[in-house]
């Protein structure tokens, strides 16, 4: 019996399935920071507007919460320019999918900073 072939894409690439693994660990290490910086550790103040300012205001909030949105947007993109290759008609047109998609996520980055800026200087 002749040895029958599956079609795969190889366009994904092998270091795209290695960061998107890296990613999910990284996403599951900062999501159990995030929650156990926002809901465990005790600033001294309650959770009302001014307790969540004083929150925002620590390095530490900063940092776990733009490591988690880029993890986040890494993660998604990177999953969906695999995705996107499974077909056809985007493998042709693979250097314009990785710039389109690199440009999402850097402006959704920037987005995202800006948004959180302004409770950060409160």
């Amino acid at each position: 019996m002749a040895e029958q072939k599956i079609a795969t894409s190889k366009v994904a690439g092998t270091w795209a399935w290695f960061f998107q693994r890296v990613s999910a660990v990284l996403l599951v290490v900062l999501l159990g920071l995030h929650i156990y910086v926002d809901h465990f550790v005790d600033m001294g103040k309650p959770l009302d507007v001014a307790g969540i300012h004083t929150r925002v205001k620590q390095l530490l909030f900063v940092v776990i919460d733009y490591s988690l949105l880029g993890m986040v947007l890494f993660h998604g993109l990177n999953g969906t320019r695999t995705v996107m290759f499974d077909f056809d008609m985007f493998i042709k047109r693979k250097k314009l999918v990785d710039v389109g998609l690199w440009v999402l996520g850097i402006a959704m980055m920037i987005w995202g900073i800006i948004v959180l800026f302004p409770f950060i200087n409160g």
